[in-house]
């Protein structure tokens, strides 16, 4: 059997990866928000993943633009240029979660 990805893997990997970048920047406000996005994203991992038909392609988009994301963040030399990274990346997956907690399930 095949170790393909899911979408929840991509969720996850893309969380741990807040947490850990959170841990080496030294700007509080973005610190707190990346944070605050993992801890709401990862409980509900499983329905970011099924928010639409194409769930995994979105989470493999996201997690092919998280390194280039966490590299241009940890080089940033003020805050105002980490949050510059952070507002377009960021703005898509809270865009994601908020869908899927507002995302109703249909029974057919």
């Amino acid at each position: 059997m095949s170790q393909q990805k899911m979408g929840t893997h991509y969720v996850r990997e893309i969380c741990q990866a807040f947490r850990e970048v959170a841990d080496k920047i030294s700007f509080p406000d973005i610190k707190e928000k990346l944070i605050a996005l993992a801890d709401e994203a990862e409980p509900i991992a499983g329905k970011l993943y099924f928010k639409t038909q194409k769930g995994t392609e979105e989470m493999v988009e996201y997690a092919g633009e998280l390194e280039d994301f966490v590299n241009q963040l940890t080089g940033a030399s003020d805050a105002e240029a980490a949050q510059n990274v952070c507002s377009p990346y960021l703005a898509k997956i809270e865009k994601s979660v908020k869908a899927a907690k507002t995302m109703k399930v249909r029974m057919t």
